[in-house]
């Protein structure tokens, strides 16, 4: 690798705990590589070769059976995927396709297991990424079990407004045939369940949303905790949290 990427490489914050000298050795092998859309990274039951970061783009997660397949996530910058199936080298339960082209470094498997038993700061770094990327996948499995499709629908679009001033336009980062499948519906049950939250605080102007009412959106969003009586516009509880759903 270059010397500027592995500066690069040195201030992400899943290696900031290590030591500048240890960086090499967990470099050794390693590549920092942009693909364009479409690539496929792998395919679901490859065991894995490196373990990805996504520094910049998007990248979908699909599981598939035998005649049919849906995105399980969607991945942005800056983490890892898939993290379970590099460190237990078994296969994986998803494949991964680039959606708006990215930038990622692959870390070789083997030399990254072999560091996280020499190097106990880089084990703590992967547990604790692990143990969101867990925490994110019992979010998404109580979304599927307890939320109706209207209300999974509320809950992204709080998640996609974040912290912004009620009334600021926000852009779709996906088509909506995507987002439909992200959340595990068919795409005319997406149109229904956004005309649906017209009465709910938001606006729909083509790809862009609008949250007028943040608070009447998480009120029909069902969070799993009660909301501050003061009725905080900030949407980015732990309950709401948009994180890397792994397998």
């Amino acid at each position: 690798m270059r010397a500027e990427d592995v500066d690069l490489v040195r201030h992400l914050p899943l290696f900031t705990g290590l030591e500048p000298a240890q960086l090499p050795d967990l470099l050794t092998g390693a590549m920092l590589q942009r693909f364009p859309r479409e690539t496929e990274l792998f395919r679901q039951d490859e065991r894995p070769d490196f373990l990805h970061v996504l520094l910049e783009g998007s990248v979908e997660l699909i599981g598939t059976t035998d005649d049919r397949e849906s995105i399980i996530e969607i991945l942005t910058p800056v983490d890892t995927f898939i993290l379970a199936a590099v460190l237990g080298d078994t296969p994986y339960l998803m494949s991964a396709k680039v959606l708006e082209k990215a930038r990622i470094l692959m870390l070789p498997a083997p030399t990254l297991r072999r560091q996280i038993i020499e190097r106990p700061q880089l084990a703590l770094t992967m547990l604790a990424s692990l143990a969101g990327q867990f925490r994110a996948m019992v979010r998404q499995v109580k979304d599927m079990k307890l939320r109706t499709t209207t209300e999974r629908l509320a809950a992204y679009l709080l998640r996609l407004h974040g912290a912004r001033p009620p009334g600021t336009p926000v852009a779709l980062p996906v088509s909506k045939r995507i987002l439909a499948s992200r959340l595990a519906m068919a795409p005319e049950n997406l149109s229904r369940a956004f005309a649906a939250l017209r009465g709910h605080g938001i606006t729909v102007r083509g790809t862009t949303i609008v949250v007028v009412d943040p608070a009447a959106l998480r009120a029909f969003a069902l969070p799993e905790e009660r909301q501050p009586a003061s009725g905080s516009n900030n949407a980015n509880d732990d309950n709401l949290d948009e994180t890397l759903i792994q397998g």
